[in-house]
């Protein structure tokens, strides 16, 4: 009687709980739709192998000084990039320059100052480089794009249109960038923001996302309005979906994380592939709204000359969502994965969700690796940290582990 029980209970355990771990890895799914590779993915990561797996970042070159020689002395908000030789290119906002370093961190060469003139910044983004190997960098407010050849000398520029943004020259020649439009009317402001590929003239050619945002501007004698304006403009800012891409040799990774979809383009704008995770969504809490308020804070040089009172009057107004955005930022890996963060926590940790080349969901794990202007090249890891409040350039050497037999080992990746 009791060896029928145990037939019985085993059959039971094959039927019902088997078959639910089945299903669960059935969420997983590749089908084509409308000629659009579908990729969709469960919550939890499904690695191929069965294998826990991670990334881990090693630092192993630090730029950067907080006195000393001003070459290694960077402003507030920096930016950087490597050419295919591992030189480093920080363009560094406040100090409106470029300084290069070779692959071992030392000081080559100051590109730019500040001015209006031909070769001159008055503001800055990223450095990049157009297909002739040339470095290119956007200047917003002087409504340009600067060339110069990578040891120093200034080329040429363009100009470029009013309220142009993250401009990147694909393999193609395409420019991806965004092109806001203000039009104002009975005290209101709307923002139209494009996203999508433009051509060299900066028509738009595909267009990616399209959003609006409204600002209304009172009376400046009325101290009530004027900390409801404030409020509304953090308000719209505070933990919002915010478009994030990455160029990948020929193809245009883009998200727009009010859902957790990532779509990826062809060099010439094409929608080809769709990758999807099913998500809980993280909420908002008292510490992220604490940290919100004080990078505002430190951030806008309007809201510094307020008195105290208004400014705690401007954060009482914010209203916050309840849940942050499916994602905050994605880039790619050189081996085709993608690297996509999905929360952090100001000098705490960063959580990560990896998929590989087809779009599987493979790892999620944690990081103490600062995310910010994070990005992969010549087999390594860069990014820019802040210690006391002062920026420094890292590059990191990358180590896949798996889980085996109780521990983490170090594994392949391919």
């Amino acid at each position: 009687m009791i060896r029928n029980k145990e037939i019985i209970i085993f059959f039971m355990l094959f039927f019902f709980i088997i078959p639910q771990e089945t299903n669960a890895q059935k969420h997983f799914s590749i089908e084509t739709i409308n000629g659009i590779t579908v990729v969709s993915n469960p919550k939890k990561p499904i690695p191929k192998n069965g294998l826990k797996k991670r990334i881990i970042l090693n630092e192993e070159l630090s730029i950067g000084e907080i006195e000393g020689d001003e070459n290694y002395m960077f402003g507030a908000i920096i930016l950087f990039n490597a050419d295919d030789e591992g030189n480093f290119y920080v363009s560094d906002f406040d100090n409106k320059r470029i300084q290069k370093y070779d692959p071992k961190g030392k000081y080559l060469l100051t590109i730019g100052r500040v001015g209006q003139g031909p070769g001159e910044f008055e503001s800055l983004s990223h450095v990049q480089f157009d297909r002739e190997d040339n470095l290119y960098v956007l200047d917003r407010i002087s409504r340009r794009v600067s060339f110069f050849d990578k040891n120093g000398p200034y080329l040429r520029q363009i100009a470029t249109p009013n309220g142009f943004e993250y401009l990147y020259k694909n393999s193609k020649g395409l420019i991806v960038g965004q092109q806001i439009d203000k039009h104002e009317e009975g005290g209101i402001i709307n923002y139209v923001m494009k996203f999508g590929l433009f051509d060299e003239n900066f028509n738009i050619v595909v267009t990616f996302q399209t959003y609006e945002s409204k600002v209304s501007f009172p009376s400046y004698s009325d101290e009530s309005s004027m900390a409801k304006m404030w409020a509304d403009i953090f308000s719209q800012r505070a933990f919002k979906p915010q478009q994030t891409f990455a160029l990948d040799k020929d193809l245009i990774y883009f998200g727009f994380p009010d859902k957790y979809v990532i779509n990826i383009f062809s060099a010439k704008g094409k929608l080809i592939k769709k990758i999807r995770r099913d998500f809980d969504p993280i909420p908002v809490t008292k510490k992220d709204k604490v940290i919100y308020e004080k990078d505002e804070q430190e951030r806008s040089e309007m809201l510094q000359r307020f008195p105290e009172h208004m400014r705690k009057k401007i954060f009482s107004l914010i209203k916050y969502p309840k849940y942050k955005p499916a994602y905050q930022k994605i880039t790619v890996m050189e081996n085709g994965w993608l690297f996509v963060v999905v929360d952090s926590l100001e000098n705490e940790y960063a959580l990560i969700d990896l998929f590989n080349k087809e779009g599987r969901y493979i790892a999620q794990f944690k990081t103490t690796v600062p995310t910010n202007n994070l990005f992969f090249k010549n087999g390594k890891a860069y990014a820019v940290a802040y210690e006391n409040e002062f920026p420094f350039v890292k590059r990191y050497a990358i180590e896949l582990q798996e889980y085996k037999n109780g521990k983490w080992v170090k594994s392949n990746i391919k």
